[in-house]
């Protein structure tokens, strides 16, 4: 029987321990993403327009206590695609910058970190996303999108979406 109370009061222990435990210190995160979209394009020699899509994701704060790294160079991360230029999504690399009442601006070029580091990155496009709703929560968000392509056809590219995936996570 005492071993019965024993098991209770330590399961006991073990969830009140659970249940107050503090919140993580978490970055502040930013995704983007959309499938599906159009973007204009302008000076292209192959295309007036593109199917459009992206997943991009950022660190938009350091967590309090970081060490530095990716958090504290608001560092992205992800994918674009231009289907009427390119077969595939192309990775991404950028940084991501706050403006005021919660509108994200995330600046990528096509590559990879590795190319960045090694003095190799030679993109075929870089874009500028930028979210329409202030401190956006999930679905059904606008993002304007504006791209220059020194690959793919040359020239630039713009795109309003009004029904993308825009996500903002962790302190502000």
């Amino acid at each position: 029987m005492w071993m019965a109370k024993r098991a209770a009061v330590i399961l006991s222990a073990v969830l009140f321990a659970a249940v107050s435990a503090s919140p993580a210190n978490n970055a502040e995160e930013v995704i983007f993403s959309k499938t599906g979209g159009f973007m204009q394009l302008s000076g292209n020699g192959t295309s007036n327009g593109t199917g459009f899509g992206f997943w991009v994701w950022c660190a938009a704060g350091a967590a309090p206590g970081s060490n530095g790294g990716y958090q504290n160079a608001n560092a992205c991360q992800g994918s674009i695609y231009f289907y009427g230029l390119e077969k595939h999504a192309a990775g991404v690399i950028g940084q991501v910058s706050e403006g005021p009442d919660g509108i994200y601006t995330m600046n990528v070029v096509q590559g990879t970190a590795a190319q960045l580091f090694s003095g190799t990155l030679n993109p075929d496009f870089a874009c500028t996303l930028t979210n329409t709703t202030p401190d956006p929560k999930g679905p059904g968000n606008g993002v304007n999108a504006s791209c220059m392509f020194f690959g793919l056809g040359g020239g630039t590219g713009t795109a309003s979406i009004t029904d993308a995936v825009v996500n903002v996570t962790g302190p502000k």
